[in-house]
């Protein structure tokens, strides 16, 4: 774990996104010794679980009382502001219900969730509309199963790993494809992107990086870019965010308008392309594609 401990690349910790990645996939590490005296919700087909359901409290819980007074609000007519099908707009997804119907636990688990303008709920409802409470998708469609995992559900295909650590040293089973043909392979990693319109939990800033993050969909992460023809002289964190900015940006960040961000739509847009040509039999998805 040492080389957790450190990011050879990053001269300021503040800034720097790897850095940070890289503490939290270390402390990942340090809580997974402990995961059986603290047991982990597991993913099931159709929701994912937040919570294990022992831990849901009333509104008038103490662990929710930085919630209470907005859902109280919201309830008193807050709900027919102008902006409220902009601030509820993920209310559908993850509760199941539309948020003029919604009821005092079905708010409960939308702060719980993904709580509007940051105010969290400690905990999740102890009922709702549409159970299991203690999960985030409530709205969302069965997720239909891959072939071969009623049998096999636990197996390293059928179910995400509780931590970043679970599966090191497993291996998928092997793949065979049928054919004589020339067969492509077509592999994509780390080219991830921040949504700056999610809602974090437990009190977490917004993914936004610079004015205009804030749009659903990809942002580019503006971490550091190094000089065409000065390799020692990076081109950091603050002066690229000023380029995404529209602000003055240094000749030497080599930045590129509708170029750099757009980066993880362009991307997918050449992958779309380049299929189109050289139909590939698999796509691996080697991770590092969502931040949050």
């Amino acid at each position: 774990m040492e080389a957790f401990a450190v990011d050879d690349d990053c001269d300021d910790p503040d800034v720097c996104g790897s850095h940070l990645l890289q503490l939290r996939a270390s402390k990942a590490a340090a809580k997974a010794a402990v995961d059986d005296a603290h047991p982990v919700a597991e993913l099931n087909e159709d929701s994912v679980v937040v919570e294990d359901a022992g831990k849901c409290a009333d509104l008038n819980d103490e662990r929710n009382s930085v919630c209470k007074p907005v859902i109280e609000w919201v309830l008193s007519g807050g709900k027919g502001d102008p902006h409220a099908s902009e601030w509820f707009a993920d209310m559908q997804t993850i509760t199941g219900v539309d948020y003029m119907s919604a009821s005092k636990d079905d708010f409960q688990r939308l702060y719980f969730c993904s709580p509007p303008g940051g105010k969290a709920c400690g905990t999740a409802p102890c009922g709702c509309s549409k159970p299991p409470c203690n999960s985030c998708f409530g709205g969302a469609p069965a997720r239909q199963l891959r072939g071969g995992c009623s049998s096999h559900p636990h197996s390293i295909e059928c179910k995400a790993p509780r931590n970043t650590f679970e599966y090191n040293g497993q291996k998928w089973p092997t793949y065979t494809f049928e054919g004589s043909q020339e067969m492509h392979i077509f592999a994509i990693g780390d080219w991830g992107g921040m949504d700056g319109s999610l809602n974090p939990i437990e009190g977490r800033a917004p993914l936004i990086a610079y004015a205009g993050g804030q749009k659903s969909g990809p942002s580019t992460f503006p971490r550091s870019r190094i000089y065409l023809n000065n390799p020692v002289m990076n081109c950091k964190h603050d002066p690229l965010v000023k380029c995404f900015e529209g602000k003055y940006c240094p000749f030497g960040c080599g930045y590129v308008k509708e170029i750099d961000d757009h980066a993880q739509l362009l991307v997918a847009q050449a992958m779309k392309e380049r299929a189109n040509i050289k139909d590939p039999q698999l796509i691996l998805n080697v991770g590092d594609n969502f931040y949050w």
